[in-house]
């Protein structure tokens, strides 16, 4: 379960897809710079071209910044799994009593709206309403 929901693998390589085309990006923004100190251009051209590469990088800069922060997310999940499982191994046996360390290893917050409304938000991120 907890590898199903954290797994990063895909997201690392998009990461690094990320990385590579940001840059590529910069490489022809540099290249453009130079070659416009070094050729009389067309400013017209010039700036126009820059300004779609300067869109291209913060689109890809943009999507980079979204995957790692999918990643972070997907590394906290993990470590709270780590942390609920940790919990229940020090457990002797089965618990028929209430345990405050298991409660709290596992529920993030309990939310009362109103008397008929009471939700409980566990650390996976499943609410159930009573």
């Amino acid at each position: 379960m907890m590898e199903m929901v954290c797994e990063t693998d895909s997201l690392d390589r998009d990461l690094q897809d990320s990385i590579t085309e940001l840059n590529i990006i910069s490489e022809q923004m540099q290249i453009a710079i130079a070659e416009n100190s070094r050729v009389a251009l067309d400013q017209d051209e010039y700036e126009k071209r820059y300004a779609e590469l300067t869109a291209r990088y913060e689109k890809s800069k943009a999507k980079y910044d979204d995957i790692a922060e999918q990643i972070e997310s997907k590394k906290a999940k993990r470590e709270l799994f780590k942390g609920f499982i940790r919990t229940l191994e020090k457990q002797d046996g089965i618990t028929c009593e209430f345990d405050a360390g298991i409660w709290s290893s596992f529920v993030q917050e309990v939310v009362v709206k109103a008397k008929d409304d009471i939700r409980f938000i566990f650390k996976n991120g499943f609410e159930v309403r009573v």
